[in-house]
């Protein structure tokens, strides 16, 4: 039985040659035996074979550990460990670019902080009412007025229909 087939699965090729590794794809870690040590440099794009697919990986740091194998489950005496990042899945993978921004304190009223955030004002009609009627926009001013003197509108707000009507 060969034991480097199942200790060192994956077919990785660097600066053109082939090696047996072992991939850890949780902790983004590649290990290879070697006997003649690899070009590899951090930076470099180095190719996994995965099936009838190839998967990129970029190397982010390199560790050559001579005699580091042990010569367990391979003929190779060292071993080589590269941290690697799958530049091909990262196009795909969902991430949160929002940044963290903290606040001391902030006071006022209908303030919005974030993105992608709704912002909902209540507000009660005799607010509406007083608020416009303090202001200089007649256009308002009539639109409201047409708005309480509507038979639906009145019979939703009431008796105090007459009084908002009167604050115009």
């Amino acid at each position: 039985m060969d034991f480097e087939k199942l200790a060192y699965p994956e077919i990785v090729t660097i600066a053109g040659i082939e090696y047996k590794g072992k991939r850890n794809m949780l902790k983004g870690q590649l290990f290879i035996p070697y006997t003649k040590e690899p070009d590899v440099s951090i930076g470099d794009i180095i190719i996994q074979k995965s099936g009838k697919r190839k998967i990129q990986l970029k190397v982010l740091d390199t560790s050559f550990l001579k005699d580091g194998s042990l010569e367990v489950s391979t003929n190779h005496p060292h071993k080589l460990t590269l941290i690697v990042e799958n530049i091909t899945a990262k196009p795909h993978i969902v991430t949160n670019n929002n940044p963290s921004i903290s606040i001391g304190s902030i006071n006022g009223e209908q303030i919005q902080v974030g993105n992608d955030n709704s912002q909902i004002v209540n507000i009660n009609m005799q607010q509406l009412v007083e608020h416009i009627a303090k202001s200089n926009d007649d256009e308002a001013k009539s639109i409201l007025k047409s708005l309480l003197k509507n038979n639906t509108v009145a019979s939703l707000v009431g008796a105090s229909a007459t009084a908002l009507f009167g604050l115009l």
